[in-house]
Order: C-alpha cells, then sequence, then structure tokens
C-alpha cells in the first residue's frame, strides 16, 4: 500500500513536467521524420497524388519570389516599397543509388527508357538513355508531382516539376550517391499521406562492388567520379495573368560530363588527353540478386587531365571528360539498371 501511495505522489509531481516535455516535442521538426514521394504527371502543371516514395539523404526544394521597383527619383532618402513579382520553386533532392527508387532520377533526367524481362515476376532490365524528343510543347521531360514532408502539419507538394540536372556520385567509403535539381511550376500544400518504401533490395551501389573499365580494359586506378547528365533548361515567364513560369524550355543541348581522380602510375590517360584519343568507359555495381548497375560511355574524351605533386605523398591525376553521340546507338551514354521494377 505505502508502495502504491508514492508511485501516485510522483506522478502528481512529474506530471507538469511530462506536460511540458510533449509541449517541447512539438515545437520543432525532424528531418529523419520527413518523407518524399513523386509521381508522373500526364499534364504538365496538373498535379497527382503521389505513387512512389523515395528514402532521402537530403533535400532542399525551395519558392523564391522575384521583386522588383517601381520608382527611383522621388525625393527622398528612404527607399520605397517594392513588389512581388515572380514566383519559382526549384531545388535539389540528394539520395543513395537504392537499386529500385535510382529509376526514377533517371527516368526523370533522361525520359528516353525501354525495357525487357530477364526472370518473369522478378527481375527487369531498364537501359535510360539519351532524350530522344521533348514530353510535349513547353515541357522538354517527363514532368513529375512532388511531395515533399517536413514533419509539420502539411506537406509541400512541388507541382510540373522537370529534373534539369542529375549527377552521379561514387567514392570509396560512400554510396553510390545521385543528385536531382528540379524546377517546378507551383507549390501548393496538403494533408500528409503515409509512405510505402521499396523494402527489396535493403541496401544500395555503393563503392566495394564498382568495377571501371577502360577501353575495355579493367583498370583499379579510379578512385572516385562524378557523372553529371546536364539538360540546360530554365523557367520561362510569360504574360499570361499569372505570376507563375508558363513554360520550361532548354538553352542548351543535353550534356553529358564526367571526371574523377585516378592514381597517377603511367601517362596513358595523360597522353590519351594530348592526343585527344576517345576511349570507351564502362562502370559496373552490383547488389545481391542480381540487381545491377552499368554506364556505359561507348566515346569519351578527356577535356582537362592534371597532375601534380602536392608533397611527399601519393601523385593523384583529376581529369574531366565528355560523352560523345554515338551514331549507331543514337545516344551518348546508355545506362542499364537490373531491379524488380519493370515500369518507371
Amino acid at each position: 500500500m505505502f508502495a502504491k501511495r508514492v508511485d501516485f505522489l510522483l506522478s502528481l509531481l512529474l506530471a507538469p513536467f511530462a506536460t511540458w516535455a510533449l509541449r517541447w516535442q512539438a515545437l520543432w521538426s525532424q528531418g529523419h521524420l520527413g518523407y518524399f514521394g513523386l509521381a508522373k504527371e500526364a499534364v504538365w502543371g496538373t498535379a497527382v497524388a503521389a505513387t512512389d516514395y523515395i528514402e532521402l539523404l537530403s533535400e532542399n526544394l525551395a519558392t523564391t519570389i522575384d521583386r522588383f521597383g517601381t520608382k527611383n527619383i522621388f525625393a527622398s532618402f528612404n527607399e520605397p516599397d517594392d513588389y512581388a513579382g515572380a514566383r519559382r520553386s526549384a531545388g535539389g533532392i540528394v539520395l543513395s543509388g537504392h537499386p529500385v527508387s535510382l529509376g526514377h532520377a533517371l527516368r526523370a533526367v533522361f525520359s528516353n527508357m525501354s525495357g525487357s524481362t530477364i526472370l518473369s515476376g522478378f527481375l527487369y532490365n531498364t537501359i535510360f538513355t539519351g532524350t530522344k524528343s521533348e514530353f510535349a510543347d513547353g515541357v522538354p521531360r517527363q514532368p513529375y508531382t512532388l511531395e515533399v514532408f517536413r514533419d509539420v502539419t502539411s506537406a509541400h507538394r512541388y507541382i510540373g516539376a522537370v529534373a534539369n540536372r542529375l549527377q552521379l556520385a561514387l567514392a570509396p567509403n560512400q554510396p553510390l550517391q545521385a543528385t536531382v535539381d528540379w524546377i517546378a511550376k507551383s507549390k501548393s500544400l496538403i494533408a500528409r499521406t503515409t509512405p510505402t518504401f521499396p523494402g527489396s533490395p535493403i541496401d544500395p551501389f555503393a563503392f566495394d562492388t564498382a568495377s571501371v573499365s577502360i577501353a575495355g580494359v579493367a583498370t583499379a586506378k579510379v578512385e572516385g567520379f562524378t557523372l553529371t547528365v546536364d539538360n540546360q533548361l530554365e523557367g520561362i515567364l510569360a504574360l499570361n495573368n499569372s505570376n507563375e513560369i508558363a513554360r520550361i524550355r532548354s538553352t542548351g543541348l543535353q550534356m553529358i560530363n564526367i571526371s574523377g581522380t585516378l592514381e597517377f602510375s603511367n601517362v596513358d590517360e595523360e597522353q590519351d588527353f594530348i592526343n585527344q584519343t576517345e576511349r570507351a568507359m564502362v562502370i559496373n555495381m552490383t547488389r545481391a540478386n542480381s540487381f545491377n548497375l552499368l554506364l556505359d560511355i561507348p566515346r569519351l574524351i578527356y577535356t582537362a587531365y592534371s597532375v601534380g605533386m602536392a608533397g611527399r605523398g601519393r601523385i593523384m591525376a583529376t581529369f574531366e571528360g565528355k560523352a560523345r553521340y554515338l551514331t549507331s546507338s543514337a545516344a551518348a551514354i546508355g545506362i542499364r539498371l537490373t531491379n524488380t521494377k519493370s515500369n518507371y
């Protein structure tokens, strides 16, 4: 009986602190409780509910507002009021190279893809190549609706989002990291949904299963690389009774570049740079149960090559290269993804 009375008295004493703890818990949001979802749009700028969810490392999607003034000569030392202009929504997401989730990033930046079945109902090959045509007039790539929940009451919805740039980067003791930069038409708030993330496989592609070949010969000299696909897009404003972008246009061609570091053990790559010799480069990554990512660049030319001695340590070289268009395959790069998803 005495113990029960002590417990009762303690509960009365601690009750206010428990209430304050609950109040403080609600005062901030935490990234690990957020989520990111997306879905393909049939018509640019017409929002759709998220169909797929991706586990992220980070995101920085945001809306900015242009500003403009209306007077310069007005008999005053004080800055005059300015006015709100166009709303622009853009930003990026960073994700580990999960064998299923990675396909959404590749689909978004390339739009063009083809598929085949390896084992019916289990494994599928999807091949992503350079863009062949625009999605629609004023919409250069497949548009998406993006849903971002940041552990507050509502989720942010970015509508008419098009992938402007993709980076794939890999280094020792790291997973493959994909960064996708988006341009969106508009933003709104919606009620949060319940995410369901891909459950199999669990692990992303990582450094410990990556292999590189140059000119058809395997090499262990490459110690890190970054592949960049740049669509060179921009949002266009118009006089259409709206403060949102009216369309998205390409300011240039789709550019595919690769850079990296390698051990300086011979002058082969340096001579390829000097002589501007084209070489094929293939990067292969695997995961358990036959999940695979193959980056095939049939015509790579070095655009920069630098080597120097920083001190008494190992001598490293850095390189930059450009993927050139191959007529026979109608592409500058072919990326084959093998996983359990049949269609992106």
